[in-house]
């Protein structure tokens, strides 16, 4: 609630906090304990078609779409949507799973 009485402005001290303040500890110091067991969802692209909005509509099953990728070229690996690596489809018994070639290098990008 607003008052009608002017006020003053006045300084305060505030502490000065640096970045190397002592005693200061870490959020994660290197122990992933507290979050270990969290779930994500990682996805990976095989590759992208484009098609007419006709072309679209004219999609049922049993049609096929190709894909601007070929059946060597490697398959991108994603968190969120934020690419975090690369790999190549691998047959794991009658699943389709991704050998890792890359993950998290600064060349994922």
């Amino acid at each position: 609630m607003p008052s009608d009485t002017p006020t003053s402005a006045r300084s305060v001290q505030l502490p000065d906090i640096s970045d190397g303040a002592e005693g200061s500890k870490a959020l994660f110091p290197g122990n992933l304990e507290l979050i270990q067991g969290l779930k994500v969802g990682l996805s990976v692209s095989l590759g992208k078609a484009a098609v007419t909005v006709a072309e679209l509509f004219a999609l049922k099953e049993d049609s096929l779409l190709k894909l601007d990728a070929g059946t060597n070229d490697p398959v991108e690996i994603y968190l969120d949507s934020k690419l975090v690596g690369r790999g190549e489809l691998v047959v794991v018994g009658d699943s389709f799973g991704v050998r890792i070639t890359e993950f998290g290098k600064s060349g994922a990008k």
